[in-house]
């Protein structure tokens, strides 16, 4: 997700009115990967992709096409310059995001750990220090984050949606929280439908995201 490319600029979220009701859930089957998004999460990603989304692994499988199949690059990770909140160290170099979620993108991208720090919606540091083999340590131990899209995007009938329109529909509602309280109290405000897990377990997506061609992806 390039600075240029990623319209999710905006560290703030659409809120809920009552034309965009939202619908949030908790996902307990394991691997997340594999595992059936709650209806209303996937009527919406469904509506968004034109396409049958059921679970995590056909949104998986939507973005990859939008981004023409192939894996996501560190340059096209959405980049800032300048200090932000989502930061992503390495040995050498450390990089500034938009989200969280690049910084555990990068982990699969870079031949070495990066410790990652970011905030939560209500300014909470969580940290962790993630590899290329998918392990993560993350402190607190038990922090969650949540996917999601927008209720208030709409895409033509047949057409596939642009790069810009899937991060700005989708990057605002990847967010790092300490509790699923916190997770259920900012869900509550946003215009969008969104699932959570806990952020461990999310790890998979971006390994999968990030593969470099479709037989790479882990199951």
């Amino acid at each position: 997700m390039s600075d240029q490319d990623c319209n999710c600029a905006d560290v703030t979220v659409d809120t809920a009115t009552d034309q965009t009701p939202n619908s949030n859930g908790w996902v307990e089957e394991r691997p997340v990967k594999t595992a059936q998004l709650p209806v209303d999460v996937a009527g919406n990603m469904s509506r968004f992709f034109g396409e049958s989304i059921e679970a995590f692994d056909d949104m998986i499988s939507a973005i990859r096409t939008v981004t023409e199949g192939d894996g996501i690059a560190v340059d096209e990770l959405c980049h800032v310059d300048g200090e932000t909140p989502h930061s992503a160290e390495t040995a050498d170099e450390t990089y500034y995001f938009r989200c969280f979620y690049d910084g555990i993108a990068l982990a699969h991208l870079v031949d070495e750990p990066v410790e990652i720090r970011t905030e939560t919606p209500t300014n909470e540091p969580i940290e962790m220090r993630a590899s290329p083999e998918s392990d993560i340590d993350v402190t607190p131990s038990d922090a969650i984050m949540s996917f999601g899209v927008a209720t208030d995007r709409d895409i033509p009938a047949g057409d596939i949606p642009t790069t810009d329109e899937v991060y700005g529909a989708i990057c605002p509602y990847v967010k790092a929280f300490h509790t699923r309280e916190d997770y259920e109290n900012w869900a509550e405000d946003v215009a969008a439908t969104t699932v959570a897990i806990p952020l461990e377990s999310g790890v998979p997506i971006a390994a999968a995201l990030t593969a470099s061609a479709p037989s790479e992806v882990a199951g």
